[in-house]
């Protein structure tokens, strides 16, 4: 009964429109108040010491990364790389949006970052060379995906302070799950473009890949350094996001000369105006998650499902669905913060690897980014190009197939979440 106010009570306040954290945090104190065995002052010290995290500084950090290499041109260098090395292929450009999504990923961590980057940059492109809006469109917020689910991600960074688990072993573990769906829109994009080619133009050869390649590389060296910084233990993936601030700071104002001193000072507010809220909500997700755990609930969920599931091939199926319709309706950091003390304790009891979890749960609620009525990138993409969401909305059945499609293939193939972790350690 108390575990059932706990939820009801988070869910009404929400549809009063009352803002997520305080909601979670009502949600973690409103059983002690009606004689639960929990303790407000306790939830209230769960708040404080859930960010009082060492790992937990990676998020802001990378986030600034990912603001600052927009700023300086790293981002748009990186773009234009991927036109050079694809452009040339049936929707090259289409090709080309989808990798620097994943190039620019792989610094930034954030999915609503990687849309507005690299969406600013390919829409216009896109438009110019014949490709249709809503096309272009849909292509970028799918496609943004890929900024949570390539490494380094802070949904990962999450999941791996909540499960206590390696944020570098999900870091290795997310590379080919990224790649999977990477090249599962990247083949969309090339149907698109073979099924169009006679009203797409290309620029594609003006610019030699060598040429591109000089030009990129201070903003290729980025993902190269902090990733393989991370994989070789030269230092952990806290350090790798400090490090990551730094050279942007440092390739920006030095080498390209695009970022000024008051660029660096507006990047610092707006990262901490964006950080703010999700510190808040960490803290209150963490203190809802607690007083599920004390009031019992993974224990009774996992009543609940082992009586009607008898694999671990249904239950994965199960988690699936609860993953993406949480996704629609609930903030990434919240949903991995409150879900992951009630679902890891149940998956491990099939002998689910804690690792292949916890990237089947980020690329659950990556695709949550495209999913209304919550979904980010679907309201960043629409105010990039003018649509509205539900234009783009209209367009998103195959490319979300694919994402569905990607989820099922990382979900039952765990060889692709655990065979690097397994074969570097």
């Amino acid at each position: 009964m108390y575990a059932a106010l706990s939820i009801v009570s988070f869910f009404v306040l929400l549809l009063l429109t009352v803002p997520v954290a305080i909601s979670l945090g009502f949600g973690a104190i409103i059983p002690a108040w009606f004689g639960a065995p929990t303790n407000t002052g306790q939830s209230i010290r769960t708040i404080v010491t859930a960010i009082d995290s060492f790992p937990f500084l990676a998020v802001p950090l990378f986030m600034m990364a990912g603001d600052l290499m927009t700023r300086g041109g790293l981002a748009k260098r990186l773009f234009s790389f991927a036109d050079a090395l694809l452009g040339r292929l049936n929707g090259g450009l289409a090709i080309s949006t989808v990798m620097a999504c994943m190039l620019f990923g792989a610094i930034s961590g954030s999915s609503p970052a990687t849309v507005a980057a690299i969406g600013a940059m390919a829409i216009p492109l896109l438009l110019n060379q014949g490709y249709d809006l809503r096309f272009a469109s849909v292509l970028v917020t799918t496609a943004g995906t890929l900024g949570v689910i390539v490494p380094p991600s802070i949904p990962m960074i999450i999941y791996g302070m909540s499960a206590n688990v390696s944020v570098s072993a999900l870091f290795l573990g997310g590379i080919l799950p990224a790649a999977t769906i990477a090249l599962l829109l990247m083949g969309y994009a090339f149907w698109y473009g073979t099924k169009n080619k006679d009203r797409i133009t290309t620029t594609a050869g003006q610019t030699s890949i060598l040429k591109a390649f000089r030009s990129s590389f201070w903003a290729l060296l980025a993902p190269v350094i902090v990733l393989g910084g991370i994989y070789s233990g030269i230092f952990t993936p806290t350090e790798a996001a400090a490090i990551a601030v730094g050279y942007s700071v440092f390739v920006s104002m030095v080498i390209f000369r695009e970022l000024t001193f008051r660029g660096l000072v507006e990047s610092v507010a707006q990262t901490s105006l964006t950080i703010a809220p999700i510190l808040i909500i960490a803290g209150t997700g963490a203190a809802i998650g607690r007083t599920l755990n004390l009031l019992g609930v993974p224990g009774m969920l996992g009543d609940l499902v082992g009586g009607n599931v008898s694999d671990a091939l249904m239950l994965l199926l199960v988690v699936n669905v609860i993953l993406l319709v949480v996704g629609m309706v609930m903030e990434t950091i919240a949903a991995i913060i409150v879900l992951t003390p009630i679902l890891l304790p149940l998956v491990t009891q099939y002998q689910i690897d804690p690792i292949h979890f916890g990237l089947i749960m980020t690329v659950n609620l990556a695709i949550g980014f495209v999913s209304p009525p919550v979904g980010a990138n679907l309201y960043i993409a629409s105010g990039l190009t003018g649509l509205s969401v539900v234009r783009i909305c209209q367009g998103l059945l195959v490319p979300f197939a694919l994402l569905l499609l990607g989820l099922a293939i990382i979900t039952y193939v765990p060889g692709l979440t655990l065979g690097l972790p397994a074969l570097l350690n």
